[in-house]
């Protein structure tokens, strides 16, 4: 059995930088979940996982996760990682800009039985919008 950073380190290669996105059969527990997302009240498990990815791939078909820094605290392990890709995708129902982006967040991840169950993610959503055109006007 992998240690946690090292099982996210493989995920991240593997399943969001489409390596061998099976291994998160393996990798992921049964029962994983992410908080705040909409598509973690259909699916739980690997499958979410694999969902959440495919999901983003279908709007950055070219996206690439950098995992540029990881703090690893027993069976927590948080993470800093930046996203490139080019809007190619309906997002929040904005139709596709061509448009390249650069997504940073900040995530938590915890593990249980050198299997990831739970994660937490914050990220620069407005940077994102604002990067594919979007005005937001305050209210």
């Amino acid at each position: 059995m992998s240690d946690p950073e090292t099982v996210i380190t493989r995920l991240y290669d593997a399943v969001w930088n489409r390596a061998d996105p099976v291994l998160a059969d393996e990798l992921v527990h049964e029962e994983y979940l992410i908080h705040d997302r909409e598509l973690a009240e259909q699916l739980r498990g690997p499958e979410l996982y694999k969902a959440l990815a495919s999901h983003t791939e279908a709007v950055f078909p070219d996206m690439e996760f950098t995992v540029e820094e990881t703090i690893t605290a027993g069976e927590m392990v948080a993470l800093r990682w930046t996203m490139t890709g080019t809007h190619q995708g309906e997002l929040f129902g904005i139709p596709p800009t061509d448009q390249p982006i650069e997504l940073s967040a900040i995530e938590i991840n915890r593990f249980d039985g050198g299997k990831l169950i739970e994660t937490w993610t914050q990220s620069d959503q407005l940077g994102l919008l604002q990067q594919i055109g979007v005005s937001i006007e305050p209210p």
